[in-house]
């Protein structure tokens, strides 16, 4: 660098621009990263919070779930006293 701007004084300028502009993108590919790692390990802890597994599929979520099970219970509530009432 020295030895350039003995000969053009004002070559300091590209010297100075390709340090920032090369710091500016490394800069953003880290961050960048940073990013989508942080990305991609919420998105797998809300998954793992809905009971979601990763083998495919369009998975339930947990109020699904629970949905279905309290409409389960009164299926079964009512076949209980359906049974009952033609028994009895």
């Amino acid at each position: 660098m020295y030895e350039t701007m003995a000969v053009h004084p004002l070559s300091w300028i590209y010297y100075l621009t390709f340090i920032f502009l090369t710091a500016f993108i490394f800069l953003n590919m880290m961050v960048g990263t940073v990013l989508e790692v942080m990305s991609q390990e919420h998105e797998q802890f809300r998954a793992e919070q809905h009971g979601e597994s990763g083998d495919g599929g369009e998975p339930a979520s947990r109020a699904q779930i629970d949905k279905l099970e309290s409409e389960i219970a009164e299926i079964k509530a009512l076949l209980l006293e359906k049974t009952k009432s033609e028994i009895g």
